[in-house]
């Protein structure tokens, strides 16, 4: 799990509860009210199902629970990615591609660009050729999760929009329902705001946070999928495996850049 989402996710619902009482409120109650809450997610979801084609609406609804898994790509990672490739660049140094052939972990082809790009490589692909189609790979998968970022920032619109439809009709079930009763107009129009309160609270708390979360985990996928590409795709060249580590090290923080003479 994702222990930073979880913290920020209670402490920002910790915070709201926090002010509501220490802000003295008779009837904290009032906060919640579920047609509000009907109003708000409803309206949104709704929109959203009208504004996109809904497999993408469904996978972003998917990637907002995403957001609580951790993500598995650190410098340690890409320190290990760095290793491995050198290690085939050494294997195919030594005995060429079909030693690398012989010796390559099929378990390996779990990650979808050492499996795209290492087939060309085992197939003869030149250099060029590879890096050239794993890029265009690396991209458009890219560009294809974006589209639940992007449906995410939608809702995010959507939800203060609703949120004031909501608050207006309850001022006008409200006004309408008055009597001539001035009385009734404050705790009328508090229920009334509660709508717009539930629409803001949406936006800031889930759908922009849940759709900044999915792009940075999307732009360290992609980061890792590009020091793959530019060491996978050397090796059809027979490199030096000081010439790969060299080009791969560049990725790497300064303080975890790989050594083959420390191995």
């Amino acid at each position: 799990m994702s222990i930073g989402t979880i913290i920020g996710f209670i402490t920002g619902i910790g915070l709201f509860i926090y002010a509501i009482i220490m802000g003295g409120a008779s009837n904290p109650m009032v906060f919640i009210h579920p047609n509000s809450f009907l109003m708000v997610i409803g309206g949104t979801i709704a929109a959203t199902f009208i504004a996109f084609k809904e497999k993408y609406v469904i996978q972003a609804l998917s990637g907002m629970i995403k957001i609580f898994k951790h993500l598995d790509i650190d410098s340690k990672t890409l320190y290990q990615d760095v290793g491995k490739i050198i290690g085939w660049a050494e294997i195919v140094k030594k005995g060429g591609i079909q030693e690398l052939q012989n010796k390559f972990d099929s378990n390996e082809n779990k990650h979808p660009v050492i499996k795209y790009s290492m087939e060309m490589v085992l197939s003869g692909v030149k250099s060029e050729e590879i890096f050239r189609l794993t890029e265009d790979f690396i991209d458009t998968t890219y560009d294809r999760k974006m589209h639940i970022v992007t449906i995410l920032d939608t809702m995010a619109q959507f939800a203060p929009s609703f949120g004031m439809i909501g608050t207006l009709v309850g001022l006008v079930l409200m006004l309408s329902n008055m009597d001539g009763d001035p009385t009734a107009i404050g705790g009328g129009m508090a229920v009334a705001l509660i709508t717009t309160l539930h629409g803001v609270l949406f936006a800031n708390l889930l759908f922009k946070p849940a759709a900044r979360k999915l792009e940075q985990q999307y732009s360290i996928i992609k980061y890792r999928d590009t020091i793959l590409l530019e060491g996978i795709s050397m090796l059809p060249n027979k490199p030096h495996p000081y010439t790969v580590q060299e080009n791969l090290n560049r990725y790497l923080d300064s303080s975890n850049h790989f050594d083959i003479a420390d191995k």
